[in-house]
């Protein structure tokens, strides 16, 4: 036993002689334990409700490195399990921690500070006693191994929690030691101010400060709140990073085109009231986005919506279509295709001369009783209206033909065609374009005349001419 004991105390020594240099390296732990029999055992491992092998653990901790500390502990307890088997416990080990609050894995300040580790040790089993007698009393060598989570209360005390399996490399029945404790720095030093940094280290030691000035309390020169050291101006009181920002909006007055009023980074501090990419000194109209200077324009066509007599339809005449050009809007042009004049609604101005020949024409065109040949008295009229759509090609001519209420209703409507076609044919013939000419019939319908005469009967028998524009 004492040989084991000189080996343990040998490695924790030469493992404290080659430790780093920290200002508060001892620690003491004080733990209540309970120990349990492993599963291979006893089935006992987890049975944590029943304390009946408690005892206590003492443990001396050594810093050796922000990740690692080394323990030497000694322990005394029960081992029981039912009537089966109770024997006294001692322990002697030692054991290497592994910190995970390192700065690697969890920041080395944090309150709760997880760990595992990996040891050495010795175990007497004294007083054995019980039906299963297969252990001798006896000291027996393991390997303890587990973990743990420290709760850090104050700068120099913690409680402390275990687990840890002792795994037996002998004869001996292994067992798991769970242990709730305290641990305490065996260090004195002095922080007089509070501020974490102890005295002899700290060039204002009755003043707080952090770390990183040397425990001295930063400046602030213009009295701002925002220490010199984080002060874009430190000698001028403001909320922006220490500078000034008098219209709060972000933008030093410094670097604000607009010092007093809140605008965007965009425009240099400035204002864009309504959004739209336009600055408000050059926005027309600054509380409506708007893509012309700033401006609703919603069909694009470069007239302003509130100068536009047509803001969903793009044009040219007061923001409205001119298809034609002929300085009258399409939705009041007759003719939106053919430039014409405002007398005739947008259509081209049709001469005197010709509206005469074309009323001369639907009186004197004449048909027969049941009859679609033209009469010869016809011919002149339709002659001359040949000869002026010949001279003016910018309209045409529909054809309407129509009869009398005399037969049947059927037969006068297919007449009434005949009769348009008829006086179509005779204008081709006498030179004007197919295209320009169209000619459909009505029967009896729209008559001009009374029906019941002979001469009305006669009016009624007509092909009507209608100006068109293509």
């Amino acid at each position: 036993m004492r040989k084991y004991l000189m080996m343990l105390m040998l490695g924790f020594f030469t493992l404290a002689s080659i430790a780093q240099t920290q200002d508060d390296p001892w620690w003491v732990n004080i733990e209540l334990t309970n120990n349990k029999f492993s599963y291979r055992f006893f089935e006992s491992l987890y049975d944590f409700g029943q304390l009946d092998n408690s005892g206590f653990r003492v443990g001396l901790d050594r810093y050796l490195s922000k990740s690692f500390d080394a323990e030497f502990g000694f322990s005394y307890g029960k081992l029981r399990h039912e009537n089966i088997y109770e024997s006294n416990l001692t322990d002697l080990d030692l054991r290497l921690v592994y910190k995970l609050a390192n700065g690697y894995l969890i920041k080395e300040d944090s309150k709760i500070a997880p760990f595992v580790f990996l040891g050495a040790g010795l175990s007497w089993f004294g007083n054995v006693e019980g039906i299963y007698d297969e252990f001798e009393e006896g000291t027996y060598a393991n390997l303890p191994m587990g973990a743990g989570i420290e709760f850090k209360v104050t700068e120099g005390a913690s409680i402390t929690t275990k687990a840890a399996f002792n795994n037996s490399i002998q004869d001996a029945p292994s067992y798991m030691q769970y242990s709730l404790g305290v641990s305490f720095s065996l260090g004195k030093k002095k922080d007089s101010d509070g501020d974490g940094i102890y005295d002899k280290e700290d060039a204002c030691p009755n003043t707080a400060g952090p770390a990183e000035n040397m425990g001295c309390p930063w400046p602030d020169t213009d009295g701002d709140g925002v220490l010199d050291k984080d002060d874009a101006c430190p000698n001028e009181a403001g909320t922006l990073g220490g500078c000034p920002d008098s219209d709060g909006d972000g933008i030093k007055d410094s670097e604000d085109a607009c010092p007093t009023v809140a605008g965007i980074a965009q425009f240099g501090g400035c204002p864009d009231s309504d959004g739209d990419g336009i600055q408000d000194s050059e926005d027309q109209c600054p509380n409506v986005a708007g893509t012309l200077n700033g401006c609703p324009d919603q069909d694009g066509d470069g007239v302003k919506d509130s100068d536009d007599a047509c803001p969903t339809v793009a044009g040219t005449l007061n923001g409205c279509p001119d298809s034609d050009g002929d300085g009258i809007r399409d939705q009041d042009d007759t003719c939106p295709q053919i430039a014409g004049i405002a007398a005739n609604n947008g259509c081209p101005e049709v001469k005197e001369e010709v509206k005469e020949a074309l009323e001369l024409a639907v009186k004197n065109i004449q048909f027969n009783s049941g009859s679609d040949v033209l009469k010869t008295s016809s011919y002149a009229s339709l002659n001359q209206v040949a000869e002026l759509m010949k001279e003016n090609t910018t309209f045409g001519l529909k054809l309407s033909g129509y009869t009398d209420n005399t037969g049947n209703e059927d037969s006068n409507l297919e007449l009434s065609k005949r009769r348009a076609n008829a006086t179509r044919a005779y204008l081709i013939a006498q030179g004007v374009a197919e295209s320009r000419l169209t000619a459909d019939g009505y029967g009896i319908a729209n008559p001009v005349a009374d029906n019941n005469t002979r001469e009305g009967r006669a009016a009624n028998r007509r092909v009507e001419l209608e100006i068109v524009f293509n």
